[in-house]
């Protein structure tokens, strides 16, 4: 409870907005602010970028199946940022992850600077998939929707390098 307590007070210190309530919210309230880039790209480039390598069927259908992807960076640029980003920032989405049920995927290399992702579902449905990183002196998110099934998520995570979305933006 107190550290619940801490990380919410933490978070309203550093943002003046209320703490997010889902995934959606984080992107929405951060991809504006100083320092953030929120980007949707285009889920037929997503396909089309990626499936050149990919000659797995399973692979191809789970490409086929995603609705939306969404990714959010941040740098800081001021002092009141960097607070953010010790204290609030991937606290708050945690919280998030947490109060939604998301899994963790502890498929991949927990190095420092790879993406940790977890996965939401109803019943046998992957829903969405979030990666996110807090390393040095920056934030990433990666945010997808769609539908699939815990196979073809693993070897999406197993097959596909997350930064390859990452170079789409540009």
């Amino acid at each position: 409870m107190v550290v619940v307590l801490s990380a919410i007070q933490a978070c309203s210190s550093t943002s003046k907005l209320p703490a997010a309530q889902s995934t959606g919210e984080f992107f929405q309230k951060y991809r504006n602010e100083a320092g953030f880039k929120g980007t949707t790209v285009p889920v037929g480039l997503v396909s089309r970028y990626i499936s050149k390598e990919i000659t797995d069927t399973t692979l191809q259908a789970a490409l086929k199946n995603i609705s939306s992807v969404r990714v959010l960076s941040f740098t800081p640029t001021t002092r009141q940022s960097r607070r953010l980003l010790e204290r609030g920032l991937t606290q708050e989405l945690d919280q998030v992850l947490q109060k939604d049920n998301y899994t963790a995927i502890p498929l991949l290399d927990e190095a420092p600077g790879m993406l940790q992702f977890r996965m939401r579902q109803s019943n046998e449905q992957v829903q969405e998939l979030v990666g996110y990183r807090k390393h040095g002196n920056s934030f990433l998110m990666l945010q997808v929707n769609g539908r699939f099934t815990r196979q073809q998520v693993e070897l999406m995570l197993q097959k596909i390098d997350p930064d390859l979305l990452i170079s789409l933006l540009g």
